[in-house]
């Protein structure tokens, strides 16, 4: 029977042989966490506002102006589109069937009678026929000519008297007034139209509208020949004569009747005037009152020909045919398609986030910086969703998103997400496989030429490159596709060129807001901030000149051997120049910035000594908080020295203890730095070049294997101090830097021939 003890070493023994967990339990791990509960409701929240901003419960409309489709193109479902030329002739009828408005003013009617009568008055009350009479008497006759025969003067006056005599009669002149009202009567309500107010289209429509004013207009339809001066006036002529015939009593009065009749038919006015307004007003209703004709196309009919680029009008029919197709969709469907669209958004961010768990688990552990990248990678699809449907241009902010993330992140990063954006912007807009691979292939070419950015022109050179391969793939891939090589294809294709070539200046402007809203630099910003005109350089060569020669020889060390393993060297060189600011504090206290016989440390605690050594870091991060330095270079103040041990101090403070056994043991942890260890390359080699450079300052002959056993020396001093441990720095890249900084110093600390002192003359 096994021991107890025995048992549980067993157990332990067991338990520690157990195999650590696979990737994808680690995976499944890091998502179940509470604190990314929050993370994946960010994603949630992203993946409905996409739902929402792209129309994603419906499928998309998937031609494109200028695609040429290689068979008819025939409706899914019935649909009736306006047909413009019927509806435009259906409005010229409805508009030459529109009735014109003409307004009636029956006081002209009043205004003749009343002047008649005023002329009867006067012939019939003068005492003799003299000229004013005459002239009078003469307007009742017509004007002799090849067709009337004159009337003598003894004739006229001869008229003239029986007319005085007819009008002698008791009431004579009122009965004729009454008459002549009673004939004029009929027409005053309905009007006379004079050939001169005839409208001419008038003359295609059998009817008009009279309005007559009043206290209530009076309006009514009548027929446009029952208005008619020539009309009316033989209307006129039949009640004249019927009134006066009336008044004879026996007599021959046909000599009024002819003269009333003549005098009538010379003075009688159109009472009717065109109104232009009123009958525009008229033609515009007649025209919006016409039903818009529609053509209908059935699931037999070719809406699109083969063969021919589509045109505005072709895209307006597959539009119309694709609204009606999505009308006619069911409840289900769009909760199915819209759940593959869901399903597909997250299938994309499901690929990108594995690989932030294990390449950039920064990302996942800021909210931050994941909001930072989730926002733009979202609206990105939404952009290219919309630039799409509108100039076929979604590769510009696809562009952008590409260039952006190579910038912050990673060239792999980059490439992964622009291939997941490319296929969400297709799906949800649409657009052909042609789209996809020409979108993928022009972000990469952009990617993977966003190794180093040194100049500004880098981003433009990068466009139009870019640019190149736009044009070319989506020349090449659409002629593989099917489509035939016209004039049409080789614009789209330039176009695409263009919006790339345009993406690479807009990522020059936009450059700047995405350095201060990720914190990253740029080889761009490094050489501005690495500008030794800068203010706290100046600062730090006038407190501290020891320091700052110091600084700038540990740069120029640090950056060959940063780019020895292929680090940023132009990143460890700025870092290297302020990663001492904070000793412009109390430059006094470093050795760099003391004379041989000032040394202010001598009298105080090594322990005080320490806090002042160790102060350094933590006022040279406050400086460069003050002064906006990027984080970037905030690390390097603050991880340069790590948790190395204040090594002087701690051995005089342990001479101390030994000296005097009453003394308090040396605690190690008060001797050691802050920290935290260095967490790139980058700080890895700004740690050792420091450390080196200032040891070698102490080498009474600084000869190249002095050189090389002292960098030996610290360097795996710092290793096995487990100062690399979170940095990611393997073996061979601390050989390889040990080799560089050996060079560097060698060639900094070389040997000089000593010249013969000169003899006195």
């Amino acid at each position: 029977m096994a021991q107890p003890g025995k048992t549980k070493k067993r157990a332990k023994h067991v338990a520690s042989l157990e195999l650590p967990p696979g990737t994808f339990r680690r995976f499944i791990s890091e998502l179940s966490h509470p604190d990314k509960l929050l993370y994946l409701a960010c994603a949630l929240f992203a993946a409905i506002a996409l739902w929402l901003v792209t129309g994603a419960w419906n499928p998309p409309m998937q031609y494109r102006p200028g695609y040429v489709p290689p068979s008819e193109i025939h409706p899914r479902v019935q649909f009736s589109v306006l047909d413009p030329l019927a509806t435009a002739k259906a409005e010229r009828d409805a508009e030459n069937e529109a009735k014109s408005v003409y307004k009636n003013e029956p006081a002209r009617l009043d205004q003749l009678r009343a002047r008649l009568q005023s002329i009867i008055v006067q012939l019939t009350t003068a005492k003799q026929f003299d000229v004013e009479v005459e002239r009078l008497w003469n307007e009742f006759f017509p004007i002799a000519d090849d067709e009337v025969a004159p009337v003598g003067p003894m004739e006229r006056e001869e008229q003239f008297q029986k007319l005085k005599a007819l009008f002698a009669r008791e009431n004579m002149l009122n009965a004729f007034e009454q008459s002549i009202a009673n004939a004029l009567k009929p027409f005053a309500s309905r009007g006379i139209m004079s050939p001169e107010q005839l409208e001419l289209k008038q003359g295609q429509a059998a009817s008009i509208i009279v309005v007559t004013s009043g206290p209530q207009d009076n309006k009514q339809i009548i027929s446009q020949n029952d208005v008619l001066k020539a009309q009316v006036f033989e209307s006129i002529r039949k009640n004249l004569k019927i009134e006066l015939d009336s008044l004879a009593k026996g007599e021959d009065i046909s000599f009024l009747v002819e003269a009333v009749d003549y005098w009538v038919d010379k003075n009688l006015p159109g009472t009717l005037v065109f109104d232009r307004v009123a009958t525009t007003k008229e033609r515009e209703d007649a025209i919006a009152a016409v039903e818009p004709v529609m053509h209908i196309y059935s699931t037999k009919d070719a809406v699109v020909l083969p063969g021919e680029p589509l045109d505005a009008t072709g895209i307006e029919l597959l539009h119309a045919e694709h609204r009606a197709y999505i009308d006619q969709r069911s409840f289900f469907s769009k909760t199915i398609y819209s759940l593959a669209i869901l399903g597909m958004y997250y299938a994309l961010g499901a690929l990108c986030a594995i690989y932030l768990v294990f390449k950039c688990p920064s990302i996942l552990k800021d909210l931050n910086e994941y909001l930072l990248f989730l926002v733009p990678t979202c609206a990105t699809i939404a952009l290219g969703y919309w630039f799409d449907d509108r100039w076929q241009a979604e590769l510009i902010p696809a562009m952008i998103l590409a260039m952006t993330v190579s910038i912050v992140y990673r060239q792999e990063f980059a490439l992964l997400v622009t291939a997941c954006v490319s296929l969400a912007i297709v799906l949800t807009s649409g657009t052909s496989l042609v789209a996809f691979v020409t979108i993928t292939a022009t972000c990469s070419a952009a990617t993977l030429s966003m190794s180093r950015i040194r100049s500004r022109n880098k981003l433009i050179f990068v466009g139009l490159w870019a640019g190149v391969v736009a044009f070319t793939t989506k020349y090449g891939v659409s002629i593989v596709s099917g489509q035939p090589a016209t004039v049409a294809l080789l614009q789209a294709a330039a176009w695409q060129g263009v919006y790339a070539v345009g993406a690479g200046f807009l990522m020059t402007g936009l450059l700047p807001f995405v350095e201060k809203a990720y914190g990253i630099l740029t080889d761009i910003s490094l050489l501005e901030l690495g500008d030794a005109a800068h203010p706290l350089l100046q600062k730090l060569a006038q407190r501290a000149p020891g320091t700052y020669n110091h600084s700038i020889t540990v740069a120029s060390i640090a950056e060959s051997a940063a780019d020895s393993i292929g680090a940023n060297g132009l990143l460890v060189r700025v870092g290297a120049y302020f990663h001492d600011i904070g000793k412009m504090m109390k430059p006094e206290y470093f050795v760099e910035n003391q004379n041989a016989s000032d040394n202010r440390h001598e009298g105080l605690n090594p322990a005080i000594s320490t806090l002042v050594i160790i102060a350094h870091v933590k006022d040279g991060a406050d400086l460069a908080r003050q002064n906006r330095l990027p984080r970037a270079i905030i690390d390097f103040i603050e991880q340069h020295h790590g948790t190395t041990l204040v090594e002087y101090f701690y051995r005089v403070a342990s001479a101390k203890v030994e000296a005097n056994p009453d003394e308090r043991e040396v605690d190690e942890t008060i001797y050691r730095y802050p920290g935290p260890k260095p967490q790139t390359k980058e700080a890895a080699v700004l740690m050792i070049c420091d450390a080196v450079e200032s040891a070698c300052r102490t080498l009474v002959e600084p000869t190249a294997s002095r050189i090389e056993a002292l960098v030996e020396e610290l360097s795996m001093k710092r290793l096995l101090d487990g100062q690399f441990d979170e940095c990611g720095l393997t073996l061979r890249e601390l050989r390889q830097i040990q080799s560089s900084v050996t060079k560097s110093l060698t060639a900094v600390y070389h040997g000089r021939v000593k010249y013969p002192s000169s003899q006195p003359a």
